[in-house]
């Protein structure tokens, strides 16, 4: 089951390039239908429905992360893992999903108390299914990653998205309300696990051997641990807007936070998922590794810089077009949240090159550290609502850039001088489209529709930005294409692993 010890330059490529292939294939099938989906429940149901599910979401997705346990990457790093190790792991996180499932149907009143949202209680016990449900696929998840077979993940994962977004627009049309929204959840977990265990004919067996746990466990822990404060430290503001401005202010803000996520969820994740197994492979060869890397920033900027910078500047529009009028007040903190994905769309990939370096440890304590620093720039900018907590993140966001990607980086050898340089021309060619923009909406008809007026504006700034693409020879653009051509041309090599 394990990835080979020792794999040559071009497998590794092509395995590569095959999985980042299946994964933006998964990756631009979901966040399409799920954007879709967004749209319409977002046109069917109010902010409100949304805060609630909100304010689950922030116990639910902490829990997610000890059904796991951290030894889904470790299982993906250890390159010698064995029958054991799986079944073990397997069990274990069985067990924790058990137990977290009977954890949050105890402290589902606590929960409602803690927010004063008496409706909350049913909501997080049935919400609490994911974690027992979930925890059936992790391992599958895992080996289906290590092997870089991105096909058969993305087959599940598509298909879980389309038929639980179809029943909760349904379900929202009908009039279920909030419940739409929680028991798409609950579909989306349960199709996906049925559809791995179709997929993927491993079988774990009735062993479970504390050995085979403990040979992972110092990876896990401090990738766990790194992972759960980080977790707080990201989702700090939802707590904090859910428990004292209400589920309207935290319908806005995670919503728009939502929208945000969608290219980097499209993009970044999508290679950084691809990434991580692929580095594991060759974590002695420090060189390759940052010749990677920078490669891959490269392609990550090329297509999130204009999305981001663009979205920044048609945010108003894009608002009243998409979501209508009831969606106005994320305006102000979709501009700033837009500038914030633009620094997290490269500091994604941070993550592989400490794990991919067997360097958990390091990431827990720089995540300390700068995780603190987070909340308290959310503690500061509450007392001015949404847009503070907003505004005060955005400016953290900006002053921790250089040491975040620092450290990183010089585990192989490369300087944030370095990786600045490799995205300067992108960002130039960014901001320039960002500027034409702004000058053609000043002078566009405002008695035009604004779905016209929008569609302008994307239309010419994709124009502009691809003139200077090419005007500039951005070296970006022809890797990524010669890429995609690559996994084109290989999809039947790959199809054979399959």
């Amino acid at each position: 089951m394990a990835v080979p010890s020792t794999i040559t330059a071009q497998s590794l490529r092509q395995n590569t390039i095959s999985g980042i292939g299946w994964s933006v294939i998964s990756r631009v099938g979901r966040q399409s239908f799920q954007f879709v989906f967004q749209v319409i429940l977002a046109r069917i149901l109010l902010p409100d429905a949304f805060g609630l599910v909100g304010m689950i979401t922030v116990f639910v997705g902490f829990a997610n992360i000890f059904m796991d346990l951290g030894f889904g990457s470790a299982l993906i790093q250890k390159q010698d893992a064995d029958e054991d190790h799986y079944s073990s792991i397997f069990w274990l996180n069985v067990a924790a999903g058990l137990s977290l499932m009977l954890i949050f149907v105890a402290a589902s009143p606590l929960i409602a108390r803690f927010y004063n949202q008496p409706d909350l209680i049913p909501l997080t016990i049935v919400s609490s299914i994911n974690f027992f449900v979930g925890s059936f696929s992790v391992i599958h998840i895992s080996l289906l990653k290590k092997e870089l077979n991105f096909k058969k993940l993305a087959a599940a994962e598509l298909s879980a998205v389309i038929v639980s977004g179809v029943f909760a627009v349904l379900m929202a049309w009908f009039g279920w309300g909030v419940w739409s929204l929680v028991l798409q959840s609950v579909l989306l977990t349960t199709i996906t696990a049925v559809l791995l265990w179709i997929f993927n004919d491993w079988r774990p067996n009735w062993r479970f051997r504390w050995s085979s746990v403990k040979d992972l466990l110092g990876f896990s822990a401090n990738l766990l641990g790194f992972t759960s404060f980080n977790y707080w430290i990201r989702n700090a503001d939802n707590l904090l807007i859910g428990r004292f401005l209400g589920t309207l202010a935290l319908g806005i803000y995670s919503y728009s936070y939502s929208i945000m996520l969608l290219p980097l969820s499209l993009v970044s994740r999508t290679i950084s998922d691809v990434m991580f197994p692929a580095l594991s492979s060759i974590q002695d060869d420090k060189p390759r590794i940052a010749r990677i890397y920078l490669s891959m920033t490269r392609a990550i900027a090329l297509v999130t810089f204009p999305m981001m910078v663009g979205l920044w500047v048609v945010t108003e529009r894009f608002v009243l077009v998409i979501f209508g009028t009831q969606w106005l007040g994320m305006v102000p903190i979709l501009k700033v949240f837009s500038i914030i994905g633009l620094i997290q769309s490269i500091g994604t990939l941070n993550g592989n090159l400490y794990l991919s370096q067997g360097r958990s440890d390091l990431q827990f304590k720089v995540g300390l550290v700068i995780g603190t620093l987070g909340v308290g720039s959310i503690l500061i900018g509450l007392r001015w609502g949404i847009e503070g907590v907003a505004i005060a993140y955005g400016i953290f966001s900006v002053l921790v850039v250089y040491p975040s990607i620092h450290i990183a980086v010089s585990l192989v050898d490369l300087t944030f001088i370095k990786v600045a340089e490799n995205l300067l021309s992108i960002t130039l060619c960014s901001w320039i489209m960002a500027f034409f923009v702004w000058g053609i909406g000043q002078f566009l008809p405002p008695e035009w529709p604004d779905w016209l007026n929008l569609l302008i504006q994307v239309f010419t700034g994709s124009i502009i930005y691809f003139g200077l693409i090419h005007f500039l020879n951005i070296q970006a653009y022809y890797e990524l294409r010669k890429m995609l051509v690559e996994q084109w041309k290989n999809r039947g090599l790959f199809l054979k692993r399959v």
